[in-house]
């Protein structure tokens, strides 16, 4: 398959790079670094992105650092405005714009995370916005046509090896899940990479 990996010089998008490389042709995406440059924030990057690189089988979207954590009553329109821009509507986009030139029986892998569950006083304005990426996955997965999958993984916070324990999470163990959204057959599915977990089923 030819995969595309947006945040592949990250801490999960590394491990996701390393895990398909050996049997997979892996599109490396990233702004300033990568096979393909690319803002996946903004629409006129993401249509020049997928012009360069043509048909493609899959596309995961290793992202979610852009989000606000501030404590609640520091908060302003602005810090909700933010994360819903960069990390729910960015990530849609990717899907709405990437769906003409993706094989049939193709994915697309999303990204949201565990604060949408385990929510602390800083993460206001972040918990809300993974629920809502989980959401339109689950809403969403169901209208693709031509055999096109969608899930979402939900990464716990991403510690070093032999740090990992129940709650946290190395960037490999990450990585297993993000491949077996892409390799697997499961649609519409919140895929929770959390320390004590086992990796999700096909």
């Amino acid at each position: 398959m030819k995969v595309i990996v947006l945040g592949a010089s990250g801490k999960i998008g590394r491990e996701v790079d390393k895990a398909l490389s050996g049997r997979h042709e892996v599109v490396r995406v990233g702004a300033a670094s990568g096979d393909v440059r690319c803002d996946y924030t903004s629409a006129d990057s993401v249509r020049s992105m997928f012009e360069t690189i043509g048909a493609y089988d899959a596309l995961v979207a290793v992202v979610g650092g852009d989000v606000r954590f501030r404590a609640f009553e520091e908060l302003v329109d602005d810090d909700f405005r933010y994360g819903f821009e960069r990390k729910f509507l960015s990530q849609i986009r990717l899907l709405s714009l990437g769906a003409p030139t993706i094989r049939d029986g193709g994915s697309f892998t999303l990204t949201s995370g565990f604060l949408t569950h385990y929510p602390n006083p800083y993460s206001v304005a972040t918990g809300p916005i993974n629920a809502a990426v989980d959401t339109f996955v689950e809403n969403a997965a169901a209208l693709l046509p031509r055999g096109v999958r969608l899930n979402v993984v939900s990464p716990a916070p991403v510690v070093p090896p032999g740090r990992d324990s129940r709650g946290l999470v190395t960037a490999a163990r990450c990585a297993e899940v993000y491949v077996r959204a892409i390799e697997g057959t499961m649609s519409g599915q919140v895929l929770r990479a959390w320390g004590g977990l086992p990796v999700p089923e096909s």
